[in-house]
């Protein structure tokens, strides 16, 4: 009986739905299903009552959510006992940088390091991601083991496993000789007059969505699209060609010659902690205890 099978029953429980699991976790409702179905299988008993409006245990679930608990318990001891006994400390190595700042995550880690007394957190710094594109994904398991960035789904899902800390907001950034720059915040109808910097359809639903509202209010804006995701080269752009870029929170003062100023919008971008997908050993009982403790 697999732990990534009983992790997953544990978080339909709580969430009450298959389709909020798949979300939660940055998978398909079909893996979902096909990892429920696979536990019913193996203990040859129905897990779960299904109805349009979501799931809920069934008796024989109610028993088995017990022992599933108990097993995950057990499992993250033996691994804790066992390095405890030799006396070893497991490093985990932190990818940081510009791009990828590991701020956002060290008032978490502080608050619950105590947790993880035979675990150390070693920042490593990573510049490389400011001038190659699409590249944060494949440093992880090699130049670090986690870092700290935003959720963008497809590519997400299918390449690192991650743990929600909280919303990065929207900005827009500008040189400090824009008339917008004076101003606290920003709304869509202020941009009227700006060439928007931001990147193109299909690499962030969250951007995408933010582009729409900015056409809906607006169609005769004007957007720039950028070769990918951002890089340095991206901030410079946005310099030299006196555009104003979309921005997130912990980018505000990658450029020195670029203010960011708040958005006015509801639209969020999620961030987290990402590491390599189907990670196993140290890193991946490291992130199941911090998804325990923050959820």
């Amino acid at each position: 009986m697999e732990t990534n099978n009983l992790r997953t029953f544990i978080s339909v429980v709580r969430s009450g739905s298959f389709t909020k699991t798949a979300e939660q976790n940055f998978i398909s409702s079909t893996a979902v299903m096909k990892q429920i179905n696979r536990l019913e299988k193996e203990v040859d008993a129905k897990l779960f009552n299904r109805a349009n409006t979501g799931v809920t245990l069934t008796a024989s679930g109610k028993v088995f959510l017990k022992y599933a608990e108990k097993f995950i318990q057990l499992t993250n001891q033996v691994y804790t006992d066992c390095h405890k006994a030799d006396g070893s400390i497991q490093t985990i190595r932190l990818g940081t940088s510009l791009l990828h700042p590991s701020t956002p995550f060290m008032s978490t880690w502080n608050k619950i390091k105590n947790n993880f007394p035979h675990y150390q957190l070693q920042i490593i710094q990573i510049p490389r991601d400011l001038t190659t594109n699409n590249r944060e994904y494949s440093m992880l398991g090699r130049e670090c083991d986690i870092m700290i960035g935003t959720f963008d789904q497809a590519t997400t899902r299918s390449l690192a496993t991650t743990i929600p800390l909280g919303t990065y907001q929207f900005g827009i950034a500008i040189r400090s000789d824009n008339p917008l720059a004076d101003k606290e915040e920003l709304t869509i109808s202020d941009l009227r007059e700006q060439t928007l910097l931001m990147v193109p359809t299909g690499i962030s639903e969250k951007n995408d969505q933010l582009r729409q509202e900015i056409l809906n209010n607006d169609p005769e804006i004007s957007i720039k699209y950028t070769s990918g995701r951002y890089d340095i080269n991206v901030f410079n752009q946005a310099v030299d060609e006196n555009d104003a870029l979309i921005n997130l929170t912990p980018w505000k003062n990658i450029h020195p010659n670029l203010v960011t100023i708040p958005l006015q919008t509801s639209i969020e971008v999620e961030y987290g902690i990402l590491a390599p997908k189907n990670t196993i050993g140290k890193v991946n009982n490291f992130m199941n205890r911090v998804r325990q403790l923050l959820h």
